[in-house]
């Protein structure tokens, strides 16, 4: 199947500009639509697992087709290097992509800011509190965000 002449075909530049020299690992891109994200995220040698309802099969990739909105497809607790969810937003998911990423590890977060699926820079803030953001912002049309889980907390430092 071939993308919407509509769809974005290029992985967002929050992403490319914020993953690119991060050593690559396990990616979970969930929401993948296209897989646009999946592509790049395998082109800089990431092992990429992409969930969607609507997926189709992509080369290089573990392609899921599940209903996140069901709960078609559980996260794996401390599994991932990685997670991406670009332009969707299921709020009852955020803790679990929270627990699915590896201490030190990065999420990366976009939803749009009007809509059925509408959110916020401050959501991502408060579901993500104490993830050092690297980087984050919202305009008319988006709030995305970028975070790596911390490495110690105060209850695993002592």
């Amino acid at each position: 199947m071939l993308p919407s002449p509509l769809a974005p075909r290029v992985a967002a530049r929050a992403l490319t500009e914020n993953l690119s020299a991060v050593t690559p690992g396990r990616a979970l891109d969930l929401a993948c639509g296209g897989g646009r994200h999946a592509v790049w995220l395998r082109d800089q040698g990431w092992a990429v697992t992409a969930v969607d309802l609507a997926i189709e099969e992509i080369a290089g990739v573990n392609c899921v087709r599940a209903d996140l909105e069901r709960g078609e497809f559980s996260i794996e607790p401390d599994a991932w290097e990685l997670i991406v969810c670009w332009l969707y937003w299921q709020e009852d998911l955020l803790p679990a992509i929270a627990a699915g990423v590896h201490r030190g590890g990065l999420v990366a977060l976009a939803g749009k800011t009007s809509g059925r699926f509408a959110t916020s820079l401050e959501r991502y803030r408060r579901a993500f509190a104490g993830w050092e953001e690297i980087c984050a912002g919202e305009d008319a049309y988006k709030a995305f965000f970028v975070a790596r889980r911390p490495v110690y907390t105060a209850a695993s430092s002592g």
